[in-house]
């Protein structure tokens, strides 16, 4: 019998001090009442909800309404980092478009300098190959004047000084295709650097208020975005590369295959002499 004394008393000191607590914490709010049923169905009528905001936030700022995009606040909240992601979007698509007119092979190695070529070389004037192969100076006139400089060496020698010269009068190209793989990878991390940057300023001074937590979310939201134009620009230039890619390795399958045409073409000195 006296533990359930002492189990009311402890039941009712525990109720007066929560009572007197939330008197202390919240002197303005209401009194709860005895639901009804007019209560339960207007529930956002309910004074202890609306009409004290110290006691909970207002249920008129948990109606959702619809949200727009606004591009220029956006860009204002990482104005460096969506400058330096649209500079990377307009150089990947220059070097795309400048890479995809170039990479031709009637611009490489057009017919009529192979039919110009194969005659000289067939008819074994080499000088007047090299004079014609400097006047045009393009790839495939380099490599075949390594054919005809390392004329002096065995043919497997010069078809070695062939590709060593194709290797590199071509790495200019392979090097502006790499920059575009760089853009691939540098441009998500400015873009993860900015949502970072922008969660960094978000949690630096934040007040426990429902009016800090909503411009909390607000700026989570936009930093975010610096992450989704780093991923658009990157698979952007993704594309890019992928494309230019193919038509290099298109351009330079046919560049290798007359070249080594031609090269059987040129005759060492040796053979040369003997014949």
């Amino acid at each position: 019998m006296k533990k359930i004394i002492y189990l009311v008393l402890i039941s009712f000191l525990g109720i007066s001090s929560y009572a007197t607590s939330r008197e202390n914490f919240y002197p303005n709010a209401p009194r709860p009442s005895t639901p009804s049923v007019n209560d339960s169905k207007n529930f956002a009528q309910d004074p202890m909800v609306t009409d004290n905001p110290e006691y909970s936030p207002s249920i008129k700022s948990l109606k959702f309404s619809p949200t727009t995009l606004n591009i220029k606040e956006v860009f204002a909240s990482s104005p460096i980092i969506y400058s330096a992601l649209f500079i990377l979007s307009i150089a990947s698509f220059v070097i795309w478009l400048y890479s995809l007119f170039t990479f031709r092979v009637k611009d490489v190695m057009p017919s009529t300098m192979i039919n110009d070529l194969r005659y000289h070389l067939s008819s074994h004037n080499y000088k007047e190959a090299l004079n014609y192969c400097e006047y045009k100076n393009n790839i495939f006139s380099k490599i075949i004047t390594a054919g005809i400089n390392a004329r002096k060496y065995s043919p497997q020698f010069i078809i070695d000084a062939m590709k060593s010269e194709g290797k590199r009068a071509t790495s200019d190209l392979w090097q502006r295709i790499a920059l575009l793989n760089d853009i691939v990878i540098i441009a998500p991390m400015l873009g993860l650097l900015g949502t970072v940057l922008g969660m960094f300023y978000a949690f630096y001074d934040i007040n426990r208020s429902a009016e800090s937590l909503s411009a909390l979310f607000d700026g989570l939201g936009i930093a975010v975005g610096t992450t989704v134009a780093g991923l658009i620009v990157a698979i952007i230039a993704m594309i890019f590369h992928a494309t230019l890619k193919y038509r290099l390795m298109r351009m330079l399958t046919h560049l290798e295959n007359e070249s080594v045409a031609l090269s059987s073409l040129i005759k060492p000195k040796q053979i040369e002499d003997n014949i």
